[in-house]
């Protein structure tokens, strides 16, 4: 029996635009205008799409709250953002109930023929109020005007060749940036929507076949369930695919490598971003074997600077600043390179300009006075055969300060063993690297995020609080 939310979903532009039109209209009689802030809480379906075509046409600015977020993760946003108006889908309006914020489900507003005058144009970019994923405390809401949104499609577009001969398919939660961003993208440069309400290997391989998609967007936790499914499972026509875009957190050589031999060549591309920043480096799919290891380089228009192993970024594509902070970008960082901001990334630059990530500043382990980048000792970890996923941290320790901690999750049925890991890591870092306490849990449980980065510090809480058995 086939599942509804597996079921592509192609976007109608005529319909669209209608449901935009009275979605603009409910909006301007409850008192949105220009500048004003709307959230919105939807998975992904069309409702969305006209909802944020509704918002651009008033001028004002779209707040798109991730519907995995748990009941006081929305409240913080919602109390953070203080939108004038909230729209929610029929799926998800039990998260607002008893709240005393005017909430309006969208598939209650219905067109009309006198449902209002706006003009939809699904070409524009729009302003967002993107909030960050919180890993390191409290999200924080970044503010992105039209003009950077602009800035933004028109370097997809370009990057990407995007045009009408294409179908775009949607596999990721429109609420997150680069999906949100590839959307906007794909339309105004005329191409066709096909959008998934959620993602499961099987059927997003199904609709690649039946919708002949030809550009998709994934992060690395889809590429990962894509990889482990049999060769035989994995067996269809994906002859229509000219581009699979993949972001979201670092990708192990490894995998980047099986991927593309499984894609076929000419396929593959990667990139480097943030909300924050838009894009910073891409790298094609003729570039990942001359540059292993590489997120790529940056794009026209975008200029990165290494200061003191962090990188800093400039271009027309940055956000205006945090809700609350605007003008002050990286509030510790505004003065450090003039132009420039910084999300908190450690990287080297080589002379050929392209970028190699080492890791997040804050996750920085310090051992024995040494510096330890958890995100190496991930990236080695990952390629080895039984390991299925990882997430590296640091726990405190009297004699070290920090000491390398692994939190590993096993291939299938495959046994992990701490002294075989560790002999295999010993044979590619150096030894001050490598993890002295270990611990294993199931693939499910990993602390992973919704755009596939390692959420450190769960892992690092779960561990001290005993919720991993010991390897």
């Amino acid at each position: 029996m086939t599942d509804a939310a597996d079921t592509p979903i192609p976007l109608d532009p005529d319909a669209s635009a209608r449901h935009a039109v009275a979605i603009a209209a409910h909006l301007a009689r409850l008192g949105v205008d220009a500048g004003d802030i709307v959230a919105i809480l939807a998975g992904n379906h069309p409702g969305f799409v006209a909802a944020r075509d509704a918002v651009t046409a008033l001028g004002a600015m779209l707040a798109p709250i991730n519907p995995r977020l748990a009941a006081p993760e929305i409240a913080f946003i919602v109390g953070h953002a203080r939108p004038r108006a909230v729209l929610v889908d029929r799926k998800h309006a039990a998260a607002f109930a008893g709240a005393r914020t005017r909430v309006t489900v969208i598939e209650d507003i219905v067109p009309t023929s006198n449902a209002g005058a706006h003009t939809i144009d699904p070409t524009r970019a729009g302003a967002t109020l993107l909030y960050t994923s919180g890993t390191t405390g409290r999200p924080k809401g970044c503010v992105r005007p039209e003009s950077a949104e602009a800035a933004r499609l028109t370097e997809l577009r370009s990057t990407y060749s995007l045009s009408p001969d294409d179908v775009h398919l949607v596999a990721c939660p429109l609420a997150h940036s680069a999906p949100g961003s590839f959307l906007r993208a794909a339309r105004a440069a005329g191409a066709h929507t096909v959008l998934l309400e959620r993602f499961r290997p099987h059927a997003f391989l199904d609709a690649i076949v039946a919708t002949r998609t030809t550009v998709c967007f994934l992060v690395p936790t889809q590429v990962h369930r894509l990889l482990e499914l049999p060769a035989a499972e994995r067996a269809h026509d994906l002859s229509s695919v000219r581009a699979v875009i993949v972001a979201g957190a670092p990708i192990a050589t490894v995998t980047k490598a099986r991927l593309a031999e499984w894609l076929g060549p000419g396929r593959l591309w990667e990139f480097y971003g943030s909300s924050e920043t838009g894009t910073i480096t891409v790298i094609g799919p003729d570039e990942h074997a001359a540059h292993p290891g590489s997120v790529g380089r940056a794009p026209a228009g975008v200029s990165i600077r290494i200061h003191d192993g962090e990188v800093f970024v400039r271009s027309a594509a940055l956000m205006a600043g945090y809700l609350g902070e605007v003008g002050a970008s990286n509030v510790d960082k505004v003065d450090t390179v003039p132009g420039h901001i910084s999300v908190g990334d450690l990287g080297q630059l080589d002379e050929g300009g392209w970028l190699t990530l080492v890791d997040r500043k804050h996750d920085t382990i310090i051992s024995g006075g040494s510096n330890v980048y958890p995100a190496e000792v991930e990236r080695v970890l990952a390629e080895h055969p039984a390991v299925a996923g990882v997430v590296v941290f640091g726990t405190e320790d009297s004699d070290w300060g920090q000491v390398v901690t692994a939190l590993v999750a096993p291939r299938g049925a495959a046994r992990l063993d701490a002294a075989e890991l560790t002999g295999f890591l010993r044979e590619q870092l150096a030894g001050y690297k490598l993890p002295r306490r270990w611990a294993t849990c199931s693939v499910a449980e990993l602390p992973i995020g919704g755009s596939g980065k390692a959420l450190r510090r769960a892992a690092r809480d779960g561990f001290l609080a005993g919720a991993y058995a010991p390897l």
